[in-house]
């Protein structure tokens, strides 16, 4: 499909659709330690990633789905679940329990310390900014600092 997925040093695989900014889906274990390589397999069921542990895993792309053949009751089931969800995606309840994700504590944790250091930085280079004379730093935006390099 139109989806790739990312490994990290927070030992997480996350899949992300190409069109959105949230994560599909978050895949972890204790014992990972942080991801260096992710690859999806050629019939797109199956992602392999291979961790810092010299560890190779394999992960369903889609977590929720069942290995081997299904019944038509279990394929007509499945196929009524998705109906539902595309029916009532509007409502802030549905769209609350689709994007929930189980993200262990440890990583939400360097997730907030992060943020918390990014808003100090920020708070930092505003009052520079203040407290300088005028033109001394200019302010320059977070997506502007990520490019390394523009090619024409």
């Amino acid at each position: 499909g139109r989806e790739f997925v990312t490994g990290s040093y927070d030992r997480t695989l996350r899949v992300f659709s190409y069109n959105k900014g949230t994560c599909r889906d978050v895949y972890h274990t204790k014992r990972m330690q942080r991801v260096m390589t992710v690859h999806y397999t050629l019939d797109d069921k199956y992602i392999v990633s291979g961790s810092d542990d010299s560890n190779l895993r394999l992960w369903k792309a889609h977590a929720s789905e069942q290995i081997g053949q299904r019944t038509t009751r279990e394929e007509a089931a499945v196929q009524y679940r998705q109906a539902l969800v595309k029916r009532y995606e509007h409502m802030p309840e549905v769209a609350r329990i689709s994007k929930s994700r189980k993200i262990p504590k440890v990583i939400k944790k360097q997730t907030k310390m992060a943020h918390v250091q990014k808003e100090k930085a920020q708070r930092k280079q505003e009052n520079r900014i203040k407290h300088s004379k005028p033109g001394a730093f200019k302010h320059e935006s977070d997506r502007k600092k990520v490019v390394v390099r523009e090619v024409e």
